[in-house]
């Protein structure tokens, strides 16, 4: 063979290697594969993802990404029956004892065979890292509070010294964290949360860029394979794993979206395999509950709401069951406040089977309650409803709210005479007036991202930012103080209980309907489950 033959010989090896190459990264960026040599499953559930530090995501959507990407001491599923339940994760097991001092230590022991994806192995250290950075000042993590049953959080947050922090790795397979006093939620919530996934020292301190990289290092089913900033992100399995061969998709690919609109867009043109979409408009959807309430907030500080009788009227004439009918199929109206899901470490069930019905709700009462309301009109100095000037109610302009304030302003109307414009304004807009106190009604949705009632419970005690309603109440304030500070978990629930039936018998606000998360999966797959605050997990998806 002549020196020009090798030549070009080699030009059309490099040429062919160069093609391969090619193929197998379009194929990783989640084109369709030939036959059935890869099963990738398309998602369009959040929108751009511009960080993969676990500790500083703050869009609830994304969590499906890390979920794929880490795996925490402890992790949820489904359990067959459309619930989730927890289950060992990288922690294979742990230990609970309560000490004298009133102090609760949980041992928890890791796999042994628990890797990064880059091979190296899981250690407790990597936990007690990622704990403290998450509750460091210094990081700024919007999400600290994930660990604030930990002995020592409330020193570390205000003084920067994580010496007291609660939280010890004892050896490679060992960790030790500390509570202050019994939580209930602790290990459901705290051990699963994105927030407190484990991250190696090492990856992040020696690699700025380590958030916005396809190479950073992650301990869970999936790795990140190909990272289009602004239209999605890709994950492969990981062959590090520990549990690789129980993963579903070789591929998931994450498509940014605007919002459910777009998403139902995606599904109905073949693009996504998977969406949120907005009820009732696709076919086959399926309904999610969430651990959220949309509510009517009255301004107590406003001359018409700051009375008792005229809240107590416009909380009596609402009819929930037509205002959840109004919103599609699997919304249902709100029995309470605080929603299904919440955690009750007082009953075996939980918070709202345990505090029952205290919002009327029920189809057949509504005359009877709308003959109440007039009544409570009269004793808060009115004759009628069309005495009452044109009440304003705001919301955020988004197509569900805009609906229910319709539906909304239709049952006072038609329950108490009362004239309503409705108001639709920015986010941006309406957190500044309802923080000012410049609103007279507004429709919002109150949510949770843990299993804990006090978190829709404690906004509205004392005068600071948090209270939208501009509420007072020196019981209600001495309720949730004691709460706070309660060692007991099954007093502290007791607390709770009697803070939502004051809340509600003082008619503060008006819980309308329980938030509802819509989705359509592809026919032919199967497996997807959503935890409590609806983010879908893929790791288990199956083809039929």
């Amino acid at each position: 063979m002549t020196p020009m033959q090798l030549r070009i010989r080699k030009k059309i090896c490099i040429l062919l290697s160069a093609l391969m190459l090619m193929s197998a990264l379009f194929g990783c960026a989640g084109e369709e594969a030939s036959g059935d040599e890869r099963f990738v499953l398309r998602a369009a559930v959040c929108s751009r993802l511009d960080s993969l530090d676990p500790a500083m995501n703050v869009d609830p959507r994304a969590e499906s990404i890390f979920y794929a990407l880490y795996e925490n001491l402890m992790r949820v599923e489904d359990d067959g029956t459309g619930h989730v339940r927890v289950v060992p994760g990288i922690a294979k097991s742990y230990q609970e004892t309560e000490n004298a001092d009133g102090t609760v230590d949980y041992v928890f022991t890791l796999r042994s065979s628990a890797r990064w994806s880059d091979g190296k192995r899981v250690r407790a250290r990597d936990f007690a890292y990622a704990w403290r950075r998450l509750v460091d000042p210094a990081t700024d993590s919007p999400n600290h509070a994930a660990l604030s049953m930990v002995q020592g959080y409330e020193i570390a947050r205000t003084t920067g010294d994580l010496t007291q922090f609660g939280v010890k790795a004892e050896g490679d397979t060992t960790l030790r964290v500390t509570l202050a006093a019994p939580c209930a939620f602790f290990i459901g919530e705290a051990c699963t949360a994105v927030a407190t996934m484990p991250l190696r020292s090492d990856a992040v301190e020696n690699d700025p860029e380590w958030t916005s990289t396809i190479s950073a290092k992650s301990n869970g089913a999936y790795q990140v394979s190909v990272w289009s900033e602004d239209e999605y992100i890709q994950l492969r399995r990981s062959d590090s794993y520990y549990g690789a061969r129980k993963t579903g998709p070789d591929t998931l690919r994450f498509i940014f979206t605007s919002g459910e609109e777009e998403s139902l867009r995606m599904y109905a043109d073949g693009r996504a395999d998977y969406a949120l979409v907005p009820p009732g408009d696709a076919a086959g959807e399926s309904f999610v509950p969430l651990r959220a309430t949309v509510c009517v907030l009255y301004n107590h500080m406003s001359d018409l709401f700051s009375n008792k009788h005229i809240r107590r009227a416009f909380d009596l004439s609402l009819d929930r069951a037509s205002i959840a009918a109004a919103l599609g199929e699997g919304v249902a109206p709100a029995e309470g406040l605080v929603p299904p899901g919440m955690t009750d470490a007082a009953a075996e069930d939980d918070f709202r089977a345990a505090g029952g019905a205290l919002c009327a709700a029920d189809a057949g009462g509504y005359g009877a309650r709308c003959l109440l309301a007039v009544q409570e009109l009269h004793d808060g100095g009115y004759w009628s409803g069309e005495s009452i000037p044109t009440v304003s109610c705001m919301y955020v302009a988004e197509d569900e709210t805009r609906t229910t304030a319709a539906a909304v302003a239709a049952s006072w109307s038609e329950g108490l005479g009362v004239s309503v414009a409705t108001l639709g304004v920015s986010r941006e807009e309406f957190d500044r007036r309802v923080s000012e106190g410049d609103y007279e009604l507004a429709i919002d949705t109150l949510a949770s991202r843990r299993g804990d009632a006090m978190e829709f419970l404690a906004p509205f005690a004392g005068v600071g930012a948090d209270n939208a309603l501009h509420f007072a109440s020196t019981s209600y304030d001495l309720l949730i103080g004691v709460a706070e500070t309660s060692d007991d978990p099954a007093a502290r629930a007791a607390f709770l209980h009697d803070a939502e039936v004051l809340l509600l018998r003082d008619t503060a606000l008006s819980p309308l309907y329980y938030g509802t998360l819509a989705c359509a999966l592809r026919d032919g797959l199967d497996g997807v489950w959503h935890d409590l605050r609806g983010n879908p997990c893929f790791n288990g998806v199956t083809r039929s």
